[in-house]
This record gives C-alpha cells, sequence and structure tokens, in this order.
C-alpha cells in the first residue's frame, strides 16, 4: 500500500490550523522580540499561507531542490507543538510558551525517521539573527531552513486575513525592515524585499488560503510515498497530539487503537485490514482538534450550542482525513464513529445499511472507551457496568449487537 506523503503533510497542516485557532483563542501570548500578539490573529489556513510565503523566499534564495522539500515539509508542520505546550500561558509567560512549543514540535518528530531531517529546524524556527530567540542561538549557527520559516511565519502573523493585501503590504514591508540583523538577517530581508516588490506575491498571499492550486503550483514536488507501516508511526503522533488536548482524554486514542485491533485480529481480517483498524481508531478524534478545550473540560453538562460544537468533530475528521486520497476506507471508518443503527447518529445520519462491520466496530471501541475513562464531570466505569449500558443501547438498535459480542469476546475474557 502507497500512501502520499505530499497529501499526509497537507492533512497534517489542516489539523494543526485547527488546532491552533483553538488553542490560542483564549490566551494572551506576545513575543518579546517581535511585540506580535498571537491572540490576536486568525490562524485560518496559518500553515499554508507560511508554506507558500517560505517557499517564494527559498526561490529567491536559489535553496537547492532537496532543502525545498525539506522547507516545504518543516514550514507546514512548524506548529505541530502548540498543542501541547498551549497550557503553559496560563501559569507562564510567553517566551516560555514559544520555547516550549519549539521543544515539543522536535520530540514529538524526532523519533520517526521520516521527519529527522526536520525535528531540529522546527526546535530552531524562533530564533532571532541577534541570539535573543528561544534557544539563543545566531547568525550563521541558525538553520537557513529555520531562518526562512521565521521570517515567513512572521510576515503570516502580520497579515490580516480580512485586510485587502495593497493596504497592508506597506506596514510589513516596513516593519521587515526596522527588523533586520535584530530578527532576520539581511540575507533574508534582502530576499523579501525583492519578492515584495511582484504585486503577483501578494494577491497569491491573499488568496493561498482558498484556491488550492497557489500552493500546489508553488510547491516542491514529493515523490515520496509511505508504506502502511509509517503511516501508522504518522497516526501515532497525531493520536498523541489529539489526546493530549483534554487531560481526560490522555489514552483515549491508543486505547480505542488497541481494542479495534484486537476485535479485527479476533474475527479474522488479514494483518494490513488489522493495521488500518488500528489506524482508524488512532485518528477518528482528529477532528476534536477544531473543539475548544473549555467544552472538551467543562465538569459538567453540555448546553444545546455546546453540544452542537462539539458534534462537528466527526465532520472535520472527514474534512482531514478525506485530504489523504490513498486511505479511504480508514477514512470512513475513522468519521462513522457516531453513527447509529437506527439512524439516529451524526453527522450524516447513516443508518445500519449504510455502515460497514469495521464502522460499527469502531463506534462500540469508542463508546466502551468513553465509559471506561474519567471524565471531567463523572469516574470512569468499570468493565461490567460498561457493558450492562451497552448491552441497553444494542437493544435499542443504537450499536451494532455482533460488533458488542466481538467487544464482549475481548474485554470479558
Amino acid at each position: 500500500m502507497r500512501i502520499s506523503l505530499d497529501k499526509t503533510i497537507l492533512a497534517m497542516a489542516i489539523a494543526l490550523d485547527l488546532a491552533e485557532i483553538n488553542s490560542i483563542e483564549d490566551t494572551y501570548v506576545i513575543e518579546n522580540v517581535s511585540k506580535i500578539n498571537y491572540s490576536e490573529h486568525e490562524f485560518f489556513h496559518h500553515s499554508k499561507r507560511t508554506a507558500y510565503i517560505a517557499i517564494k523566499i527559498a526561490t529567491e534564495l536559489n535553496l537547492d531542490t532537496e532543502s525545498m522539500q525539506c522547507l516545504y515539509i518543516s514550514s507546514l508542520l512548524h506548529d505541530i507543538g502548540v498543542t501541547s505546550s498551549v497550557s503553559l500561558t496560563k501559569n507562564h509567560t510567553s517566551e516560555k510558551f514559544i520555547k516550549q512549543h519549539c521543544v515539543d514540535g522536535a520530540n514529538i518528530l524526532n523519533p520517526f525517521p521520516v521527519f529527522n531531517d526536520i525535528s531540529d529546524i522546527i526546535l530552531y524556527h524562533h530564533e532571532n539573527y541577534n541570539g535573543t530567540g528561544a534557544m539563543g542561538l545566531k547568525k550563521d549557527e541558525i538553520p537557513i531552513i529555520s531562518q526562512i520559516i521565521r521570517i515567513a511565519d512572521l510576515i503570516e502573523l502580520s497579515y490580516k486575513e480580512k485586510v485587502p493585501s495593497f493596504k497592508q503590504r506597506d506596514y510589513i514591508i516596513d516593519w521587515i525592515k526596522s527588523k533586520e540583523n535584530i530578527i532576520f538577517s539581511s540575507e533574508m530581508v534582502n530576499a523579501f524585499l525583492t519578492l515584495s516588490q511582484k504585486d503577483s506575491f501578494w494577491f497569491d498571499v491573499e488568496n493561498v488560503a482558498f484556491i488550492d492550486y497557489i500552493l500546489l503550483y508553488n510547491s516542491p514536488h514529493l515523490d515520496i510515498y509511505l508504506n502502511l507501516q509509517d503511516f501508522e508511526k504518522i497516526a501515532e503522533i497525531f493520536s498523541r497530539i489529539i489526546d493530549s488536548k483534554s487531560k481526560f482524554t490522555a489514552e483515549h486514542s491508543k486505547g480505542i487503537a488497541y481494542l479495534a485491533y484486537k476485535i479485527s485480529k479476533h474475527i479474522g481480517y488479514s494483518k494490513e485490514k488489522c493495521t488500518k483498524m488500528k489506524i482508524a481508531g488512532l485518528l477518528h478524534d482528529i477532528g476534536k482538534l477544531a473543539i475548544p478545550s473549555k467544552i472538551l473540560d467543562k465538569n459538567g453538562p453540555l448546553t444545546k450550542n455546546e453540544f452542537s460544537i462539539i458534534k462537528t468533530h466527526v465532520y472535520y475528521t472527514a474534512i482531514i482525513l478525506n485530504k489523504i486520497e490513498d486511505i479511504p476506507e480508514i477514512s470512513e471508518w475513522a468519521s462513522n464513529h457516531h453513527e447509529k443503527i437506527n439512524g439516529d447518529g451524526y453527522p450524516n445520519r447513516l443508518n445500519g445499511d449504510n455502515l460497514s462491520e469495521e464502522s460499527r466496530i469502531i463506534a462500540v471501541c469508542d463508546i466502551y472507551q468513553a465509559l471506561t475513562e474519567d471524565r471531567p464531570y463523572r469516574k470512569g466505569l468499570n468493565i461490567h457496568k460498561a457493558i450492562s449500558i451497552m448491552d441497553e443501547m444494542s437493544e435499542k438498535n443504537y450499536i451494532c449487537k455482533n460488533a458488542l459480542n466481538h467487544l464482549k469476546d475481548i474485554v470479558l475474557k
């Protein structure tokens, strides 16, 4: 099985932007040297726009093909450490948050061979040319790709989504010039100044978030494909990010992946299909990155509006995973875990005629895992109480009786 790395990275970038929107929304983060207020920025499409700007600056610098590919991946994933670091802003300074998300991002990616080349780049993407950055590197000690991401990131953070580009380009240009030899090297500033004279650059910055062609046309070609085992490792990265969003779901995705894999083996699925089921379990809640933590962690019943927001997470799971065209089955199984046999589930109100056995299994694993975990409003239930509740759900035709029996074969041994 071959899975496009390019499509996988773009899907990850969508997930990270959704996470960043909701991670930063209730915080007040101002970086000391740049004085940019992160909490005032709208992070819709931040990764895509940063990647586009970085690629265009790198083109001015005549970066070689291999470095350009590394830059493209790094710029799309540069803020991968944000979701595990954002809680620091409640009790620590902004500088602590900025440093920690660089460290966390590098640590998340470092164990995986496919990302070995970019973990250090992400670690150093908040360095300043004069040595006042997160890790204290200065001048040529800072990797060139990290320098490019730094200037692209700050250009994007300075850009206002709802203001036409022609009304803000002069301000951004002047601001970048004022930070020469402080945040940016002369080489970076001059490359940007040359680029900034092209109207087409600003038009693309304005539209890259909404027109996929712009990034696709300008990005380096990644003729790299993952096998299923490599993709499983990436899924493990994102399950850690998903589960770290709330202290009450620290092992949720991992637990569902374990159950789905065990049931799949018990049924007699092929080795490949068992792995796909495990991955579906790891990624089933990736859409929860779009849900504010204050709703996920609420210590009490959700309001009607809050539940409506919670329900969107499976929609976003489908949006993210459908970006990866090589995994349609995994996307389907992961996205259907809140559908019900009687057609009263969400988001598509599918009924039993439209729900595969695999989707039904992921659904019962999700319910069991949720019932047995501690939540803000209750302690986790014991196995027998959880199964008793699920038996009632099966009788009401909410969940599949056969899928529940397979679950019982595993957890009641």
